[in-house]
């Protein structure tokens, strides 16, 4: 069974359970009215009747026949009887009385005033007390109007019940499609997209509801996923393809040093070409696994509060050895009065390399001419800049350097693998921040890196 059917089902079931509990409360209070009605009719019929018996002498003839009018109407199978103190028939509608039970009769006595049911006939009893004795005075009838109206209201009712519970079915029907509409739509639209069209979104709702958070969910999903499908396939592409170079570089060197015999130089020059190749193969493959490493979900990267101001001073510190040649310098000038607002929550380690690539490609590519970095805190944000004076990015390039690989026209005759960049905004944006980059030919290329502190 269906959802649709299901949500229908259920609305039907409730609203016919609410109306059969509705209409068996309208039903038993109607019945409770009837039957308390007609005791209180008979009630009066009894008093009557006792005055007009008992107190015959007291009354008028006109009088008796007024009240003989007014509530004497007979009544279906009604029956009256009146007994001395004795329980013996005093006055009755015929000669047998009214079968009474001993302890109605001893109600009566005790109460004064009581209401029963003889089988389906009800009655009243009175214990009178007059100047010739104690009476007990008893009518029974049978309420044949009220139960045909009872039985025409719980005729009327069970029809109403069934009508609804029918209205209720196909309003439930037509309310569940009505409201599922908009998930039928997302997931026609959905079955749409396969790996080949991720580009592909689901149409947003102009609506702030669940269905629109559950559109926009998906939505972010679908980006993650294109974001990751694009990333591994620009990754196998350009990994395969960075790994060749290399790789081909080291045969083809074999080869033509196998091919003759060679000097002592000249096997030196072969096996420093060798090592130049292995070594660029090296750190190629360990770039590769980062970039592949920080790809990882932000759930899965474990963090930590860490000082942004510290990790800049340590990679300092590392380039010292690595590029023993740059001229970095940190401003830490304007550095808030509380230091601590420049902790952030994330991973040291790759902090620490998303930061020394940066700087790295700001000394590589300014020829190690002076690289400055700026710390300041502001609006809850740490913001490191860095401004380098090298070749700068060519405009039309600015939008790819992000890309894996990708290396600008002006930057190809230096060494490096063009990961560097793509992994400083892979974990920029794992830590919540971003990175943005503005440059100039031949005049330089600052980088604005951002961080949510604590």
């Amino acid at each position: 069974m269906n959802f649709r059917n299901q949500l229908t089902l259920t609305f039907a079931g409730l609203t016919t359970v609410v109306l059969i509990i509705m209409g068996s409360f309208i039903y038993l209070v109607a019945e409770q009215f009837t039957r308390r009605q007609y005791f209180q009719r008979l009630m009066d019929r009894g008093i009557v009747a006792a005055h007009m018996y008992l107190e015959q002498d007291e009354f008028s003839a006109q009088r008796i026949q007024k009240t003989r009018r007014k509530f004497f109407q007979s009544l279906s199978d009604e029956k009256f009887a009146i007994y001395d103190h004795n329980r013996k028939l005093h006055v009755a509608t015929d000669t047998a009385g009214i079968a009474i039970p001993e302890r109605i009769f001893q109600k009566i006595k005790n109460e004064r005033e009581v209401e029963f049911w003889l089988e389906d006939l009800q009655g009243i009893g009175l214990w009178y007390e007059d100047n010739e004795g104690d009476f007990y005075v008893i009518v029974t009838a049978k309420d044949v109007t009220g139960a045909s109206k009872l039985v025409n209201l719980r005729e009327v009712l069970i029809i109403s019940v069934l009508l609804g519970c029918l209205v209720m079915v196909l309003a439930g029907h037509f309310f569940a499609r009505k409201v599922l509409q908009p998930i039928v739509a997302i997931v026609q639209e959905v079955n749409k997209i396969r790996a080949s069209n991720l580009h592909l979104r689901v149409k947003e709702r102009p609506t702030r509801d669940e269905i629109a958070d559950l559109v926009n969910t998906f939505n972010q999903m679908l980006e993650r996923l294109d974001t990751s499908f694009y990333m591994q396939k620009s990754f196998i592409a350009n990994a395969s393809h960075e790994l060749r170079n290399p790789l081909t570089a080291i045969s083809g060197e074999l080869e033509v040093t196998l091919m003759q015999d060679r000097t002592p130089a000249e096997y030196k020059a072969s096996l420093q070409t060798l090592q130049k190749e292995t070594e660029r193969l090296e750190k190629l493959t360990a770039d590769l696994i980062l970039l592949a490493q920080t790809g990882f979900d932000e759930q899965e990267v474990k963090k930590d509060r860490v000082r942004i101001d510290e990790v800049l001073l340590e990679v300092k510190a590392e380039l010292k050895y690595s590029l023993p040649q740059n001229q970095i310098q940190i401003d830490l000038s304007s550095l808030p009065q509380d230091p601590d607002v420049l902790t952030v929550y994330g991973n040291r380690s790759l902090l620490q390399i998303a930061f020394k690539n940066v700087l790295e490609n700001a000394s590589k590519f300014s020829d190690h001419q002076r690289v400055s970095v700026a710390v300041k805190w502001q609006a809850q944000q740490v913001e490191v800049t860095v401004q380098d004076q090298g070749i700068g990015i060519p405009e039309g390039e600015m939008e790819r350097v992000m890309e894996p690989f990708y290396r600008a026209n002006n930057a190809r005759f230096n060494n490096g693998t063009g990961i560097g960049l793509t992994m400083a905004e892979k974990i920029f944006r794992l830590h919540g921040g971003r990175i943005k980059l503005t440059s100039t030919l031949q005049v330089g290329t600052t980088v604005v890196m951002v961080l949510p502190s604590i």
